[in-house]
């Protein structure tokens, strides 16, 4: 398994409708929004790093999002 967490910043307004549109996206374990930099982390575990691209991709994808910063964990 590979363990990440994405960073998001989304257009003012928008954190809850992105946030509930990544809560239905596979791998994604937990969707919190934030106050200060960031407005949304989110916790994946995907079972490849092929995977975790794919999510990556489609979280960048999202209209409202408009920053994102990606951090992969060593288990």
């Amino acid at each position: 398994m590979v363990k990440g967490y994405i960073l998001i910043n989304t257009r003012p307004g928008k954190e809850y409708d992105v946030a509930n549109q990544l809560k239905t996206f596979p791998f994604v374990n937990d969707v919190d929004i934030t106050y200060g930099l960031w407005d949304i982390i989110i916790k994946i575990q995907a079972p490849s790093l092929a995977e975790l691209d794919k999510i990556i991709s489609m979280v960048r994808g999202l209209k409202d999002v408009e920053q994102t910063v990606t951090l992969v964990a060593h288990e």
